[in-house]
């Protein structure tokens, strides 16, 4: 009896580590989870079964201690952090089973896209983003047409563009957060994140509809642009009588112009990587955007054991 509580413990241990690692946020409010095509990472059924498993050998307590040992092992992180299908859809489930950062291939069946190349970040604030931009030198150019926004361009290790229509897929298959990691030439670091984000498709300009509430120590210098289709030079979609995009020499959500703009010219004194909360017009010296399926999620999918994955 005495081992049973020990190996009941041990399943809490990893029902708790599991939970700080992915349902950690401050947006605490109860909410509805949007209709997502997320797959689980933890594998409810998988822990029902170890549960009655548990029971199984409490109700047999009569047989000797070595039984007892091989009736169930305990979970690994393996088994408890790992896909239930075979291909992910997120940075959750596709670093699950190794916690690093780096390349790995996601799908998004509802868009049919498969095998999509994306960066993963397992090293900020419990992992499991997917990075969708970067910028951190001035070797690729951000000055470009709508169609190199919408397609994505760069290289996913260094300075990169995921792409409107990738981020729409994203964003428009499963509620998402956004963290901006942002630092500045002093070297100091930055962060704000968002409880949502979401774009629409093309047809709305790739407008940003979401943000959701903020929270970080960067300051807010995206809410402001909420409602604003994506414009680039040939493709003037703000609401100014200039184009934004061609003054500022990028492309983003602007708004009168900007507030922030992190597709700038690199390393520029003005006009370039800027998130203005920090200090108006100063440029950044490392910047990246980052989404992952929300707390709200992920908290249901491991609290609820009627939810049904999709």
């Amino acid at each position: 009896m005495f081992r049973f509580f020990v190996i009941t413990s041990i399943l809490a241990h990893y029902i708790l580590l599991f939970q700080i690692r992915f349902c950690v946020g401050q947006d605490n409010e109860a909410s509805k989870v949007c209709d997502c095509n997320c797959n689980c990472v933890v594998h409810i059924g998988f822990v029902s079964k170890y549960m009655k498993d548990l029971e199984g050998v409490r109700n047999n307590t009569n047989k000797n201690s070595e039984l007892l040992a091989s009736s169930i092992s305990t979970p690994n992180e393996k088994q408890l952090l790992g896909s239930s299908t075979s291909t992910p859809s997120n940075c959750m489930e596709a670093a699950a089973n190794n916690l690093k950062s780096g390349i790995y291939k996601i799908q998004l069946e509802k868009f049919r896209i498969n095998g999509l190349d994306v960066f993963c970040e397992e090293d900020i604030d419990f992992g499991g983003w997917i990075v969708i931009l970067r910028r951190k030198s001035d070797t690729i150019d951000f000055y470009r047409k709508w169609q190199d926004y919408k397609n994505g361009f760069g290289d996913i290790t260094g300075d990169y563009w995921i792409g409107l229509e990738n981020l729409h897929a994203l964003t428009s298959s499963c509620e998402q957060e956004l963290y901006v990691h942002m630092k500045r030439l002093s070297g100091k670091e930055y962060f704000a994140k968002y409880s949502e984000f979401l774009i629409g498709d093309e047809s709305e300009s790739y407008a940003l509809k979401k943000v959701g509430n903020y929270s970080g120590n960067a300051g807010d210098s995206l809410t402001k642009h909420l409602g604003m289709k994506f414009s680039t030079h040939d493709r003037d979609n703000d609401n100014s009588a200039r184009n934004c995009a061609k003054v500022h020499k990028g492309a983003w959500w602007f708004h009168r112009c900007y507030h922030s703009h992190l597709n700038g010219i690199y390393a520029r004194g003005k006009y370039g990587v800027n998130w203005n909360n920090l200090k108006k017009e100063e440029p950044l010296l490392f910047a990246q955007m980052m989404i992952r399926p929300t707390p709200n999620l992920w908290r249901q999918l491991t609290l609820s054991n009627d939810l049904e994955c999709l």
